[in-house]
């Protein structure tokens, strides 16, 4: 053999070494100063420090990298190494997540934590990882959802009947604003800015911060606390990366998820009072929908399609059972 060959096996053995240098890309879909970004630019941090630069982590926010439907598929290929991910797209692929979309599943924001901290988590975790070719090592706080409109607010399920709402590309999402009586518009979210500008939708759902980050409430002037869904969301590390980290590097990357985690959930409660502070002071209209049982009820079938193997029932029972 050459040498040069034998330079250039001996460069590509030392790039494949668990103990060599690793450079990890890393999608995230918002700005640079929201919660999760905040959370990932730590668990950045802290991995670095503590594998003394072993592994390095470059986080490319605001869907630099392609919409999440795509980073979805790169991170499956390889081609990015890291994720913070709304669960929402994985349901079709992964029946599982679908009990943590269901509609009102958690009590309230502590109660979804030690759902997906817990047992209920980690099992839906293993499925994630077994059917898409991630790891997940922690959970992010994604708050509730709520429905933000151009025209009207909303107060009852009636006013919802017609309207066309945006939502993510989930056949549970979908069903569940028919089953409103709206009509669902799924488009990525990098598109709904322009949508609510020029009405091609009416409206759509999503959280505070989004909401106001987003600039959407320039066009949707008023926001329902229809608080349907309190989804959360995964952070992720691509397997065949994971796989190739040594027990101890493992345990360093999961464990600064973990604190990065804690970090974004403290980050994402003030955040959340900020954005309904400032979308306040902008001239939108919010209504506080303070008995949401008509919502509710409305809900049954959702259920009964979403929520109706003998599994699925298992981990929604086991979810109301987690106290």
């Amino acid at each position: 053999m050459s040498r040069r060959l034998l330079a250039a096996a001996a460069a590509i053995a030392i790039a494949a070494s668990p103990a060599a240098a690793q450079e990890w890309r890393g999608w995230n879909i918002h700005v640079p100063d929201y919660p999760n970004s905040q959370g990932l630019e730590k668990w950045a941090e802290l991995v670095g420090q503590r594998t003394n630069n072993r592994i390095r982590m470059r986080m490319f926010h605001s869907a630099q990298l392609g919409q999440q439907d795509e980073a979805i598929q790169q991170l499956r290929l390889g081609a990015i190494d890291v994720a913070n991910f709304n669960i929402t797209p994985l349901n079709n692929l992964v029946p599982e997540t679908q009990v943590l979309t269901l509609p009102f599943i958690f009590r309230d924001v502590p109660h979804s934590h030690r759902v997906v901290d817990g047992a209920v988590g980690d099992a839906i975790a293993r499925e994630i990882e077994a059917k898409l070719n991630m790891v997940v090592v922690s959970w992010f706080d994604a708050g509730a959802r709520s429905v933000y409109t151009r025209n009207r607010a909303i107060r009852t399920p009636e006013d919802m009947r017609g309207l066309k709402i945006r939502v993510q590309t989930s056949d549970l999402f979908i069903d569940l604003m028919r089953a409103l009586g709206a009509n669902p518009v799924p488009l990525p979210f990098g598109e709904l800015y322009t949508a609510l500008q020029t009405g091609v939708v009416d409206g759509a759902e999503n959280n505070w911060p989004s909401f106001e980050s987003q600039r959407h409430y320039e066009h949707a002037r008023f926001y329902s606390t229809t608080e349907h869904s309190n989804v959360p969301e995964i952070v992720v590390v691509n397997k065949q990366r994971w796989d190739r980290l040594s027990a101890t590097d493992k345990e360093i990357v999961r464990t600064a998820a973990r604190e990065a985690s804690a970090l974004q959930r403290r980050l994402w409660a003030e955040r959340e009072k900020q954005s309904r502070e400032r979308v306040i002071a902008a001239g939108v209209t919010v209504t506080d929908i303070q008995d949401r049982t008509p919502f509710a009820r409305l809900m049954e079938p959702i259920y009964a399609k979403y929520a109706g193997t003998p599994n699925l029932k298992a981990l929604v029972e086991q979810i109301r059972a987690t106290q």
